[in-house]
């Protein structure tokens, strides 16, 4: 029998904002093609989440009222949930999800909400929303045109105190196989180098041999992308 990715969708009823659902059928999708057998569970309110039963957690953004949901609801995870990311278990979570998993978010009221306080970094409401795309250059990966991550955000909170970031700003973070950052929308699809490296994690950890594949539409994409962006910017 074939080893098997579990994948588990968390609040995919709640927190699918800007469709980030496409972030789960594109990590599917992904490992298929290795001929890898994938199993998503669809898990919400009411269930009972175990997080040492799957592969790969998957969190994205939501509205704010949905976001206080989804906290309180994992409330009673927390210690499972740190349990998991020591670890080593795989997260990705994407936009305002992050803050979730941070000690607060402190308002502009001066008001704050409590989370889960298993990383260290705070949220902050700032005065202005930030739109804009983004674009920064991670270490970890391949040492050519795939080193870079893109992203869009559309968000008035900051990330503050965050020592565990991947790349360049703040509002990002990793930790052992937590990988969080609030980035919204098809994050995985636009960054198929990066799908690849968390891929690769999950193979070695099951013993699955990984050779990656990287002449599909999506890296295509993102090499046009990028050829585009380079006409007037410097990505250094």
């Amino acid at each position: 029998m074939k080893k098997k990715i579990k994948i588990a969708h968390l609040y995919y009823d709640l927190m699918n904002l800007y469709g980030e659902s496409a972030n789960v059928r594109a990590m599917k999708t992904f490992i298929e093609r290795y001929d890898v057998p994938v199993e998503v569970s669809f898990l919400t309110l009411d269930d009972d989440i175990d997080f040492m039963a799957y592969d790969f957690y998957y969190l994205g953004s939501g509205s704010e009222a949905n976001q206080v949901i989804v906290l309180e609801d994992l409330k009673k995870y927390a210690s499972d949930i740190k349990k998991a990311i020591d670890s080593g278990k795989m997260f990705l979570v994407t936009g305002n999800a992050m803050e979730i998993f941070g000690k607060k978010i402190r308002y502009r009221d001066s008001s704050s909400m409590t989370c889960l306080g298993i990383l260290d970094y705070q949220a902050y409401e700032q005065m202005t929303r930030m739109v804009s795309e983004i674009i920064y250059k991670y270490e970890e990966l391949p040492e050519d045109a795939g080193r870079y991550i893109l992203g869009f955000k559309n968000c008035s909170n900051n990330i503050v105190h965050n020592k565990d970031r991947m790349f360049g700003f703040a509002n990002n973070v990793c930790k052992n196989n937590f990988y969080a950052m609030n980035f919204i929308g098809p994050f995985l699809i636009r960054n198929p180098y990066f799908t690849n490296k968390l891929i690769g994690i999950l193979f070695k950890d099951k013993g699955i041999d990984f050779k990656p594949i990287t002449d599909t539409i999506e890296f295509k994409a993102y090499h046009e992308f990028l050829k585009n962006f380079v006409t007037n910017n410097d990505l250094g």
